[in-house]
């Protein structure tokens, strides 16, 4: 039993280092190339730091027939990562981290928000779905929102950056915030790094965080059996907490250097990449539809992730957020949520 958590642990490792190094590769492909950091935050760096939840579930479903542990793993991490909101406001101080994002990032938000509801919406329908030979018109339909609302973001992100006045005393001058596009000092990116050198290492990094990914639902499965938790549980807790850790790193290490939007772009466009792969492992799983070889506790999860979506879309509209005990309203929310969701993977598993 000791091996199998030495085991687990080395994945962690791996995945935390090797992430962070794709993220910081992905960003200097975008300055080099040109496309920049709003490209970066909702494509490249999103997709580098799914990369664990992307192979952790094809492998779940192709190698080790756990389509529990990827359907977990996936909502799970949508959980974690908006949990990360919160941090990134308690971490703001004086005002509400959403204040500082671009209201224009509603509309990634929003379509986070469809895809999850396609997911909810198959696993609700789970028993009539047996019937289908394969997989379900939904998980077809996804990759199709999927590729239209990046190409939306990037339009609607194009926008100048939202400026607010807020009120003050009188006879004093108002005080705006203005949202950061663009990084002064401390950019992830080293200016001594060529382009060449950036797309090798974001290749190295790609491979050893898919080589671990594989690894890890056997692991994960063997200590679920050992401990008696269950797949559910281990999926959806321990395994999405792990394929989130880049996450973590990289939209904290984004948030340190001032960049607001690439943050919170980098937290949605990964839950919205975490939805495709959903969709994806439901193509490679051909005994049915994946969302009727599951426990219906992941339903409940995927409607506390609409919920904490519909929370984030509401904050960024709602501006000039007062904050208790160091928090908004919203990240108020959004703790109640995480919290919810553990107690009903736990207790109804």
């Amino acid at each position: 039993m000791i091996w199998l958590w030495v085991q687990f642990l080395i994945c962690v490792g791996v995945i935390v280092g090797a992430g962070t190094l794709l993220v910081k590769f992905g960003d200097v492909i975008a300055e080099r190339t040109g496309l920049g950091r709003l490209w970066a935050g909702v494509i490249l760096v999103a997709t580098a730091t799914s990369l664990p939840e992307l192979f952790t579930g094809v492998s779940s479903v192709l190698i080790f027939n756990a389509p529990d542990l990827a359907v977990g793993t996936l909502l799970g991490s949508c959980v974690f990562n908006l949990l990360l909101l919160v941090m990134l406001d308690f971490a703001a101080k004086k005002h509400s981290f959403f204040d500082g994002v671009n209201p224009a990032y509603i509309v990634e938000a929003a379509f986070a928000l469809v895809l999850v509801s396609v997911v909810a919406l198959g696993l609700f329908f789970a028993e009539s779905l047996h019937s289908f030979p394969w997989i379900w018109p939904g998980s077809i339909l996804i990759p199709v929102i999927y590729v239209f609302a990046v190409r939306i973001t990037m339009r609607e992100g194009r926008y100048p950056p939202y400026v607010q006045t807020r009120n003050t005393p009188r006879n004093t001058p108002s005080e705006t915030i203005e949202v950061e596009n663009t990084v002064g000092k401390g950019r992830l990116t080293s200016k001594k790094l060529s382009l060449g050198k950036a797309i090798l290492g974001y290749a190295i990094s790609a491979a050893l965080v898919i080589g671990v990914s594989l690894w890890l639902p056997g692991v994960a499965g063997k200590i679920a059996d050992r401990t008696g938790i269950g797949a559910t549980v281990i999926g959806g807790i321990l395994i999405a907490l792990t394929t989130s850790l880049p996450e973590i790193v990289t939209t904290l290490a984004a948030f340190r250097i001032g960049a607001a939007d690439m943050a919170f772009s980098n937290v949605v466009g990964s839950n919205m990449f975490n939805i495709l792969i959903l969709a994806i492992d439901d193509m490679l799983y051909f005994k049915g539809p994946i969302t009727s070889h599951v426990s219906s506790v992941h339903l409940a999860t995927a409607v506390i992730v609409m919920g904490m979506t519909a929370v984030a879309i509401a904050a960024l509209a709602v501006r000039k957020q007062r904050k208790i005990l160091r928090l908004s309203w919203a990240s108020w929310v959004l703790v109640g949520g995480f919290i919810l969701n553990t107690l009903l993977m736990i207790f109804l598993k």
